[in-house]
């Protein structure tokens, strides 16, 4: 994610210890607690003791350290202090149901380590946030429809009916990710390409966004062409999901989507295109520099 531009000067070591983990803080003061990053030797030169973050995905005995003895003062050379958002990643963000791990935590982390201009992040953020909404969303959802299938009855209809609340409220933040993630693509980062998921199911997320989103209007029969307001017999087909509660089929007009399985995958892949952006920015950022 960052090297350090120079090498650190580190405070003299009144006692012997061996240092593992360094943590960095949002300011010198203290301020908001970072990250906390794995430490090995690098060498020595008199009474300086350098040491290195680990680089990511490589390995280290847990009990290995850098031993300072009283008197010495450790160091990072220039370079061997890096924070890898894949890193951050990994470290602080369990994973959730379905296998995702929420992504804001590292965006956030991120941007507190790069010069990257500030319009940029806050895209990136917010479409991170919209993803962990999504996911959390999703996961009521299910949790819910694993209720209903343990009721009857009207029980059982009860919350048949909130698991497809919870799913449209899930659809309309998704829909909202997925217009972002094209705008990623086109606008910030044309390296990168449209995750798999995203493209084959953009149409029906999209459709059933709006729908869900102007739910009043297709009550009516109605949808919005451009500044036209027009009737179509089909605006209804947003209210007919005679295959949900069974399958977790959502349609709409000549859409779906599986809400399981499509919307799950769709979320993973996005959170993976939002540090391959990362890492495609910073790297645009060290040509440039």
């Amino acid at each position: 994610m960052r090297n350090a531009e120079k090498d650190s000067v580190g405070a003299v070591f009144q006692k012997e210890e061996t240092v593992r983990y360094v943590s960095i803080w949002t300011n010198k003061e203290g301020g908001e607690f970072l990250v906390s990053l794995r430490v090995v030797p690098a060498g020595r030169e008199g009474k300086t003791v350098y040491g290195r973050t680990l680089r990511h995905g490589e390995e280290v005995d847990p009990d290995e350290g850098v031993l300072v003895r009283a008197g010495e003062r450790f160091v990072f050379r220039e370079g061997d202090l890096t924070i890898d958002a894949r890193a951050v990643d990994e470290l602080y963000n369990p994973e959730e149901r379905g296998g995702y791990r929420p992504i804001s935590n590292t965006v956030w982390t991120w941007h507190h380590f790069t010069s990257e201009r500030r319009s940029f992040f806050l895209f990136i953020f917010a479409l991170a946030k919209r993803l962990d909404a999504t996911h959390t969303s999703w996961v009521a959802a299910l949790e819910i429809r694993d209720r209903a299938r343990e009721e009857k009855g009207i029980s059982r209809r009860r919350l048949h009916l909130s698991e497809l609340a919870a799913a449209e409220a899930t659809v309309v933040p998704l829909g909202r990710c997925y217009s972002m993630i094209r705008t990623l693509v086109r606008q910030h980062c044309p390296e990168l390409h449209m995750p798999e998921t995203v493209a084959r199911t953009f149409g029906a997320v999209c459709e059933m966004r709006n729908a869900f989103e102007h739910i009043d209007e297709r009550a009516e029969g109605k949808l919005k062409v451009g500044r036209k307001t027009v009737i179509d017999p089909d605006a209804f087909t947003i209210f007919d999901q005679p295959d949900f509660i069974g399958s977790g089929i959502l349609r709409y007009k000549a859409f779906q989507l599986n809400f399981e399985s499509d919307v799950l995958a769709a979320l993973i892949e996005c959170r993976g295109l939002v540090l391959a952006a990362i890492r495609a920015r910073v790297r645009a950022r060290a040509r440039l520099d």
